[in-house]
């Protein structure tokens, strides 16, 4: 049987770094300290370094990571947030649950983040903040989001180490929130996830709503969550940390080779999905699977589209995400592939762009 390119294979991460993943696992699982512990103390110094912010705040995923981000904003309840219409689910999950309605806004055709020119033409006397995303990993436009005169929360699940503007993905706006599901740049081994800010009212905020609301303990004098970063994902994720700047580069080592194949250049961004748009998507998917590529699509609705989020209101028309949705189709790029696999797909890539079909 022909081997396939996995799009994505957790077992290469840990086989990387095995011993020192075996070694934390050992002593957390020795030490008297599961939950928010030292490890978690650890990882939130050393990310909130990596995204040059005065607080990280470790939680239990980058869902959690963007409610607690927007509640510790005190926007008042049922205040609009404009969000992009494609972005993951947890966007407007993550707006809801926090008590506020989304706005869902279109995207640039070109880079697929939010279009500023459309954020603003939605932004009624209601709006009260803006979720801008990174999507892929490529860098949306903060500094000029900033200019409308809103809080911005950062959607970084996507863009561990990206830097935007000169400054780290997370510290552009009042707060950035990251997820580390496995998948990410820098992903854990189950679900994770972090704000960072240098706002220490929200960073005390989030840090109080991620334990029940609770000041001081068994005492809550607001509602909040169940939502700890667990000692052991802390400690992997340390383990991690160490290789992200080698694993960005190595992603872009791929899509450089996956560009050169094509015959295009991939927008700027951290890669964490190489995309590719064909009008044929489920036929250029089936010729990529019968040459041994796995793909998968980010995303195949856009959020106006679906019926949980039927209360969102539609900040105006929404035809570069729709048309994106139809399109987009992602190919395996990440810093475990082995340089053959990397060739395998660019060959395959390659013979889909002398047909034409696929398009950035």
């Amino acid at each position: 049987m022909t081997s396939v390119v996995p799009f994505f294979d957790p077992r290469r991460a840990y086989v990387a770094q095995q011993d020192a993943f075996d070694a934390v696992c050992r002593r957390v699982l020795a030490s008297e300290q599961i939950v928010l512990g030292p490890e978690v103390e650890a990882f939130e110094r050393e990310f909130a370094g990596l995204t040059s912010t005065a607080e990280a705040v470790g939680v239990a995923s980058g869902t959690d990571a963007l409610e607690l981000a927007l509640r510790a904003l005190d926007l008042p309840t049922g205040s609009e947030v404009v969000c992009p219409d494609l972005t993951a689910a947890a966007t407007p999950t993550a707006i809801l649950r926090a008590g506020h309605r989304p706005v869902l806004v279109d995207v640039d055709p070109e880079t697929l983040t939010i279009d500023v020119e459309r954020a603003a033409s939605a932004m009624t006397a209601r709006t009260a903040a803006i979720v801008a995303v990174h999507l892929y990993g490529r860098p949306a436009a903060v500094a000029r989001l900033l200019e409308l005169g809103l809080p911005v929360v950062e959607d970084a699940a996507q863009a561990h180490g990206l830097v935007v503007d000169g400054r780290p993905a997370g510290s552009l706006g009042q707060a950035g929130c990251f997820s580390f599901y496995p998948t990410k740049n820098l992903g854990a081994f189950g679900d994770a996830g972090a704000v960072v800010t240098s706002d220490r009212r929200i960073a005390e905020t989030v840090r109080e709503l991620r334990t029940y609301g609770e000041r001081p303990r068994h005492y809550a004098h607001r509602q909040g969550t169940n939502s700890r970063l667990d000692e052991l994902q802390a400690a992997l994720l340390r383990v991690r940390l160490a290789r992200l700047a080698g694993d960005n580069r190595r992603r872009a080592e791929i899509a450089a080779v996956y560009d050169q194949a094509l015959g295009r250049v991939s927008p700027p961004g951290v890669h964490h999905l190489y995309v590719i748009r064909s009008q044929q998507r489920e036929s250029l998917r089936s010729r990529l699977a019968e040459a041994g590529v796995e793909t998968a699509v980010h995303y195949p609705w856009p959020i106006s589209a679906q019926p949980a989020f039927s209360s969102a209101r539609l900040g105006g028309e929404l035809e570069a995400s729709r048309a994106a949705a139809d399109a987009v189709v992602s190919v395996p790029c990440n810093a475990h592939l082995t340089p053959g696999e990397v060739e395998r797909v660019a060959t395959a890539l390659a013979r889909e762009g002398s047909l034409g079909s696929p398009r950035p």
